[in-house]
C-alpha cells in the first residue's frame, strides 16, 4: 500500500484510515515552531510555515502520516516585543512530552518533530530521553538548518540566524505571498555584539540570557536583503531529501 498524497494528513484522516496507515508506517512528523515577530518583511508565524511546508514535501515522498503543527513555541526572550505570544518552556515540555505519549500510545514507533524554531531544541532534548523511556518510541528532532547546513553554507553568505536570508530564502519558497521583500533589511548587531562581548574572537562567545533587543535593532539577524526564492527553493529542496534519507536510514539502523 501507498499511503495516498491526500492522506497523509492525519486531522483530515478518519480513525479507520489512521489505523489502516499504521500498517504500513509507524512514523509521525509534527512540525513545531512558534510564533514570533520576524522583521518588518515575514509573518510572526514563520517558524510554523517552513516545517509544515517540509513535512508535506517529505510525506509526498516517502511513507509517514503528517501530524497538525505546534504553533506556539518558546520565545521567552523576545517577551517584550511586538508580535510575540509565547508559552513558556515548561508548557512546551509538557505539551511535547504528552503528544508523544499519544502517538506512541496509538501505536507510532517514530515521532519526528520536525522543527522551525531555535529556542524549541533545548525543550525537545530535553523531553526526547525521558518520552523515549516512558513510550518506548524512537523521538528525534529536526532542525531544517541543521539537516542542510553544507548545503545551505554553499547558497548564503553566513549561515541561519533569524529572518535572515537563508531563512527568509526559504519563506520565499514555503509562502512566497507572505513575504514583503521591500522591507527586508541587514541588522548586524548581533555580530558587532559578540565580537565586543568575546573580546574579538566570537567563537569564544558564551551563550548569555539576554533580551533579543540586545541583538537586534530591527528583530532581523543578518541580512535579509539576500534572499532569493531561487536559494530557498534549493534549500527546501536539500532539506526535504535529506530528511527523507534519514528517515530510510533510520527504519535501517535502529
Amino acid at each position: 500500500m501507498v499511503i495516498d498524497v491526500q492522506k497523509f494528513l492525519i486531522a483530515e484522516m478518519t480513525p479507520e484510515e489512521i489505523v489502516t496507515s499504521l500498517k504500513e508506517t509507524n512514523t509521525v512528523l509534527i512540525p513545531i515552531g512558534t510564533v514570533e515577530q520576524h522583521g518588518p518583511h515575514l509573518p510572526v508565524a514563520t517558524d510554523t510555515f517552513i516545517p509544515i511546508k517540509v513535512a508535506e514535501l517529505v510525506a509526498e515522498k516517502t511513507p509517514v502520516l503528517v501530524a497538525p503543527p505546534v504553533f506556539y513555541g518558546n520565545s521567552v526572550s523576545m517577551i517584550d516585543m511586538k508580535g510575540v505570544f509565547t508559552i513558556s518552556p515548561e508548557t512546551l515540555a509538557d505539551i511535547l512530552l504528552d503528544l508523544c505519549r499519544a502517538f506512541a500510545k496509538q501505536g507510532f514507533k517514530k515521532i519526528v518533530f520536525v522543527n522551525g524554531h531555535g529556542g524549541n531544541t533545548q525543550v525537545v532534548s530535553l523531553i526526547g530521553q525521558r518520552a523515549r523511556i516512558e513510550t518506548g518510541a524512537q523521538i528525534v528532532r529536526i532542525d531544517w538548518w541543521t539537516v542542510a547546513s553544507e548545503e545551505i553554507s554553499k547558497l548564503c553568505e553566513k549561515e541561519v540566524m533569524h529572518a535572515d536570508e537563508g531563512e527568509t530564502s526559504m519563506m520565499l519558497a514555503c509562502r512566497p505571498e507572505l513575504v514583503d521583500m521591500t522591507k527586508a533589511t541587514s541588522d548586524n548587531t548581533a555580530e558587532e555584539l559578540a565580537q565586543e562581548f568575546s573580546g574579538g574572537k566570537p567563537k569564544n562567545m558564551p551563550y548569555m540570557s539576554i533580551p533579543f533587543t540586545a541583538w537586534s535593532r530591527t528583530g532581523v539577524i543578518g541580512d535579509a536583503s539576500k534572499a532569493s526564492r531561487e536559494k530557498g527553493e534549493k534549500i527546501l529542496e536539500a532539506v526535504v531529501n535529506n530528511i527523507v534519507g534519514l528517515l530510510n536510514r533510520l527504519d535501517k539502523l535502529l
